[in-house]
């Protein structure tokens, strides 16, 4: 099953998107630990009342691992799913048609003992 392009192609498509998803996550949290460790000044800054723009911030880590659970469950949804439903369907065929030539191998053995000369 391996060697099937369909696959190669599948396992290339999620590794594709487990990479940029964990580039955006890790990379929108050390932008919060870097603003906040250096600039201190703009992560006091008061938006809307006690609301700062570190606070405002730290909420957005939430809205943006929540965008890449979205962005996961839709690339599972559109991209893997149908592919793998295709592969399934390729290895029940196989499957079948092997299980089918084994008990056609067995019949033909069983006749072969029947009628064998003394």
């Amino acid at each position: 099953m391996s060697g099937e392009p369909a696959y190669q192609s599948l396992r290339r498509s999620h590794r594709r998107f487990g990479v940029r998803a964990t580039a955006v996550a890790v990379g929108g949290f050390l932008l919060y630990v870097l603003l906040s460790s250096f600039v201190p000044g703009l992560m006091n800054t008061p938006v809307s009342g006690h609301l700062t723009v570190g606070l405002a911030l730290g909420l957005g880590q939430f809205v943006l691992m929540g965008v890449i659970v979205w962005r996961y469950l839709v690339h599972m949804r559109t991209r893997v799913t149908p592919v793998v439903r295709g592969l399934r369907g390729l290895v029940r065929h196989h499957e079948t048609a092997a299980r089918e030539r084994t008990a056609f191998e067995a019949r033909t053995a069983a006749r072969a003992e029947e009628y064998r000369p003394w």
